[in-house]
């Protein structure tokens, strides 16, 4: 068994394929930092899932990347991914084979238990939000009650069809506007789904180093842009003094809590607010569409040939 299995797919798969995303994000941090957080949040998503849509690729054995690469990528699935030049009387040679048998299943049962555990936690969210029986009004929905959820709970819930929840006190104070204009902008964007996505697919790659700090961005470039389609609507000052509020809030746990750990609440628990602050305080950070779009393309073009060559 020579070192030639590490080119073979499953480890390009299990390995280098997420390594290489994940370094990719680091490698461009500081520079992505600079753009608006529309953009951060695509780059940040677009490398979290890369890994995932690399298991995708289908086996095309007549494809000439596939002799022009100088290791077995994905696309060559299913030519050499087993071990066979094995020597059962060499120790080594026998656990090496049993090594990439694991390599082989590891990462699939990871994807399928990570997703599963993903679906659970959406559902036990669905199931506590239908406990406090909302009311629609508009598309907002409110909580009506005496409960901490009723006074301080302000989220995004839903994957494909995402509602805004707000407690009664909530929707009925003076920051209901800009805490809206935030959460309107969480839904049109589908950032739950989206972020579900990033979280499933990340937690998947469990082994891989620096994958908890391209989640981290995830969350927080979601937050930092619905700040800012809620300050271009209410304006900075108002958008301020709703997370101050929320912040005045931030003790409510149970109900709020179970609610707000898989939606993009206006607080999420994992969001740095000294970001957020920073942020409000700022220059927004915009760039026009014929700036932004290059930047959108170049992210899915990285994106597509980290997951086809690796």
């Amino acid at each position: 068994m020579s070192v030639s299995w590490l080119g073979y797919p499953q480890v390009l798969l299990a390995w280098w394929c997420p390594l290489v995303a994940v370094g990719l994000w680091h490698a461009l941090r500081r520079s992505s930092a600079r753009l608006p957080a529309r953009e951060r949040f695509v780059l940040a998503v677009g490398l979290a899932v890369t890994p995932l849509l690399a298991t995708a690729v289908p086996y095309v054995p007549h494809s000439p990347l596939r002799d022009a690469l100088p290791w077995r990528a994905p696309m060559a699935w299913g030519i050499s991914n087993g071990v066979t030049d094995i020597d059962g009387r060499h120790v080594l040679q026998a656990l090496g084979a049993q090594l990439m048998l694991a390599v082989s299943v590891v990462p699939l049962a990871s994807i399928a238990v990570s997703f599963a555990a993903g679906a659970i936690q959406v559902a036990r969210t669905g199931r506590t939000v239908a406990l406090l029986a909302p009311r629609r009004c508009g598309d907002v929905w409110i909580v009506r009650g005496e409960g901490r959820a009723e006074r301080s709970l302000a989220s995004t819930v839903g994957l494909v069809r995402p509602r805004i929840v707000l407690g009664s006190a909530v929707a009925e104070s003076s920051d209901a506007s800009a805490i809206i204009a935030h959460e309107r902008a969480h839904a049109r964007a589908r950032h739950p789904l989206w972020i579900f996505l990033a979280t499933c697919a990340l937690r998947s790659w469990w082994w891989i180093p620096g994958r908890k700090a391209v989640l981290a961005e995830v969350r927080l470039t979601a937050e930092l842009w619905a700040d800012q389609n809620a300050r271009e609507s209410d304006g900075a000052a108002a958008v301020a003094k709703a997370l101050c509020a929320r912040l005045d809030a931030a003790d409510a746990v149970g109900t709020v809590g179970a609610v707000s750990a898989v939606s993009a609440g206006f607080l999420d628990p994992g969001t740095e607010l000294a970001h957020r602050a920073r942020a409000l305080a700022a220059p927004p950070r915009v760039m026009p569409a014929w700036q932004a779009w290059p930047v959108r393309i170049a992210t899915g073009a990285l994106v597509s040939a980290v997951s086809i060559l690796l």
